[in-house]
């Protein structure tokens, strides 16, 4: 992997932030775009300056790599109306990824302007500033409505969203509530791209305007879907954009909330089917709920976990999960479900404080890792994990992560086609019991100051290394400290052939 140069980077209070909104906003009398499109004029470099390249979603999807993905590119040309950049790729993060060498109508967005600049006569700072700014809009404040109808977008509705945002990450609106505004926005903007997919490939047909008997099957009818759905969420997001309406419906949730605290609170996956299956859901559900529980079924995964669940049990064979960082949750399942992500992204699941996952199958399409463990404790049992993915140009995918802090539990559970099994960087703890790692690149990659004990594990077919212990910078050493292995089986058994110890620069 190639180190990337240092880019700028902005620290703003949020008052200043919304200050520098109302300015771009002042004059009330344009569209969102439009705004920025002036502004951008004004503050951005039209040619020949460097910056990282954050590839999205979408050009990863095109050029079939593993999101995320980076890129050193330099600007070849700035289209200021529609906010983007024609972009020469410079080299890529990963070695073994290749990208073309010229990119056209890459969004400004996703660019961060490099410090060191090959052109000395740049304003690579200013630049930086202001797409930093309309970055922060787009990822936070925008929702999909503003480009509709030459709508135009007012300093108060700026103002309002922007409270909104603070008090979503200040703690006055509670975390229960705060994940449930998150996925309404994040579904509206779903359903936005849908749309904008949908008009897309009609371009792509070239079909007649005035025949709509050419039009593909069923466009009609998904436009008119997708359609209401976006006026429904935009209905309910007034709920908690306008502030008067905003500090009534929080109080009358957050009273419907405090009366059922005190049960635990268990949600029931299903996509629903015959009176056989349903039995036998009923059945296991009686095993696990009882008297002190609250129990709600229901088919929509985002549903389900804006409902701040305790545990939630899949009933169906597979699942599509929402983008959502979860934490004091239990997962499992009936008869091991399949979870997989609802779209490309980082990872599959997002865990902090303590939470468990027992009896699934936890699939890498579309992520780069299937969990991160940020704080706290995980306990995972009785579950695949695994990637099958072979559309991509050269695969990074990761099993799991245990982040400084976090204190892992793994039992009876199979890794397997990884470029990295597992990886616990300093601080983390990991405990492995009798469970399989095989065909990945490396099974367990470790970092000086983690912590892993391995009882009855079985790591082989590592194309690379089967353990890698990565030490700091300046420290020399030829075993690792913090690694005990009992019964363990690691490839061939020749242990100072299978662990490989090396110092990592990068630290």
């Amino acid at each position: 992997m190639r180190s990337m140069v240092a880019v700028f980077t902005f620290t703003r209070s949020d008052n200043d932030i919304l200050q520098e909104l109302l300015r771009v906003f002042s004059s009330g009398r344009c569209t969102a775009r439009e705004q920025w499109s002036m502004q951008a004029e004004l503050l951005v470099e039209p040619v020949g300056w460097d910056a990282l390249w954050k590839l999205s979603k979408d050009f990863c999807k095109k050029f079939e790599v593993r999101y995320p993905c980076v890129a050193y590119i330099t600007v070849m040309s700035v289209n200021f109306e529609d906010l983007s950049a024609n972009v020469d790729v410079l080299r890529v993060q990963h070695e073994a990824v290749s990208l073309p060498e010229s990119i056209v109508s890459v969004p400004l967005i996703e660019l961060w302007p490099t410090i060191k600049q090959r052109e000395q006569c740049v304003n690579a700072a200013s630049t930086a500033e202001f797409i930093d700014l309309m970055r922060f809009f787009y990822d936070n404040i925008w929702m999909p409505w503003d480009d509709q109808d030459d709508k135009v977008l007012l300093p108060n509705t700026i103002e309002d969203r922007m409270n909104l945002w603070m008090e979503l990450h200040n703690g006055t609106i509670p975390n229960y509530i705060a994940r449930s505004i998150t996925l309404l926005r994040t579904s509206a903007i779903n359903a936005h791209q849908k749309l904008q997919e949908l008009d897309s490939s009609l371009c792509e047909g070239d079909f007649a305007d005035d025949d709509d008997s050419l039009l593909p099957p069923n466009y009609i009818s998904l436009c008119a879907e997708l359609n209401a759905r976006l006026d429904g969420l935009m209905s309910k997001w007034t709920l908690y954009e306008n502030p008067l309406i905003r500090e009534q419906y929080l109080v009358k949730t957050m009273k419907k909330y405090q009366r059922n605290k005190s049960k635990k609170n268990v949600i029931a996956l299903w996509q629903g089917g015959d009176i056989a299956e349903f039995k036998n859901i009923t059945k296991f559900l009686e095993t696990r709920v009882t008297y002190d529980h609250t129990l709600t079924i229901t088919m929509s995964a985002e549903e389900a976990l804006s409902l701040e669940p305790n545990e939630v049990v899949v009933c169906s064979k597979q699942y599509e999960i929402p983008e959502i960082s979860l934490s004091q949750i239990t997962l499992c399942s009936i008869g091991g479900a399949t979870l997989k992500a609802s779209d490309m992204r980082s990872c599959l699941l997002m865990l902090s404080d303590v939470c468990q996952i027992q009896d699934m199958t936890l699939h890498c399409s579309s992520v780069n890792t299937v969990i991160v463990m940020l704080s706290g404790t995980l306990q995972v049992k009785n579950c695949m994990l695994l990637d099958d993915s072979s559309n991509f140009q050269s695969d990074f995918a990761q099993g799991i992560v245990a982040m400084s802090g976090a204190k892992v539990i793994l039992e009876d559970c199979t890794f397997e086609n990884f470029y990295s099994g597992i990886v616990i960087h300093k601080g983390a703890q990991m405990e492995l019991r009798n469970c399989l790692i095989k065909k990945c690149g490396v099974g367990i990659q470790m970092y000086s100051g983690a912590q892993v004990k391995l009882d009855g594990v079985i790591v082989e077919e590592c194309t690379e290394q089967c353990i890698r212990c990565e030490m700091e910078n300046g420290i020399v050493k030829t075993e690792m400290d913090g690694l005990e292995m009992i019964n363990c089986k690691i490839g061939s058994g020749d242990l100072q052939k299978e662990i490989y110890v090396t110092q990592d620069v990068n630290m």
